[in-house]
């Protein structure tokens, strides 16, 4: 793991958000990624319980690629019934239980999942594969990491996940696992004061699983800086209090943007190798 896997990764996860197809004069997500070397091979509908959510394939000489793009609306999954926890063998068929997870981002990659695999099967496995996504996009890449992991050697090793923005995805007997089976792997890049990796809230059992490296108000990156702290240990008094808060939240915006965590991480390169080192 490495600052320029991360930086690869933070610019696959806003280019997601671009268009597959140059229909309106648009920079297209291809024409983003092409000047690091990569074509995208697959682009796939995950639209079954969210709008706007996808995710691509995308190879170069050095790396597999497959990126997630979460709902341009946040306030789509934060509701009570997206995030009531379902056990990940109830939604993935034939998988050991390892605890349970959001049900609305398990039924989302469940859903999903054949066509995930069948995009990447042509790709050169012995290649490196880069799982990234952003707010929703980020629990969707993490937890289909899960997903190769545990349900069968089937399905593709995985070398690193980098995750920006990115909400709890599971309740601490999955998260538990999680950090056995791929806790090293996993990266949560959180900017500042965005909210959305504080939710789903962390007394309803929900908890946090791999790195995670905090840009403060400077600008400057860290493994759970003093400000994250600071800003975790805010009691929120009720979901709806939260709501109400994220009610008018995009995700080009504030510290939230997508844009804004590339900029971030292109503009610490040194300082991120040695903290994921």
């Amino acid at each position: 793991m490495n600052a320029a896997e991360a930086l690869i990764c933070a610019k696959a996860s806003e280019a997601i958000y671009g268009t597959a197809e140059d229909t309106k004069g648009e920079v297209t997500a291809q024409q983003t990624l092409a000047p690091d070397g990569f074509s995208i091979s697959a682009w796939i509908d995950l639209q079954t319980v969210f709008e706007d959510v996808c995710a691509f394939v995308a190879s170069s000489r050095d790396y597999n690629l497959l990126v997630f793009r979460g709902t341009k609306i946040p306030q789509d999954w934060m509701a009570d019934l997206y995030c009531t926890p379902a056990r990940f063998e109830w939604i993935f068929e034939s998988a050991p239980p390892v605890g349970e997870i959001h049900a609305g981002f398990g039924h989302t990659l469940a859903d999903g999942l054949s066509l995930i695999i069948s995009g990447l099967a042509p790709r050169d496995q012995t290649k490196p594969l880069l799982i990234t996504g952003h707010s929703l996009g980020g629990a969707l890449a993490a937890l289909v990491a899960a997903c190769f992991n545990i349900m069968g050697a089937a399905i593709r090793p995985v070398s690193a996940i980098y995750t920006f923005g990115q909400p709890r995805i599971g309740l601490n007997d999955f998260c538990n696992t999680y950090g056995r089976l791929l806790g090293n792997k996993l990266v949560r890049f959180v900017n500042q004061q965005d909210l959305v990796p504080r939710v789903p809230f962390r007394n309803w059992d929900y908890s946090d699983e791999g790195k995670m490296v905090h840009f403060d108000s400077s600008g400057k990156p860290s493994i759970q800086s003093a400000e994250w702290q600071n800003f975790l240990s805010r009691t929120l008094q009720s979901f709806g209090d939260f709501f109400e808060i994220m009610s008018h939240i995009r995700v080009d915006i504030g510290d939230h943007s997508m844009t804004g965590y590339r900029q971030l991480v292109q503009q610490n390169q040194d300082t991120l190798n040695s903290l994921l080192q």
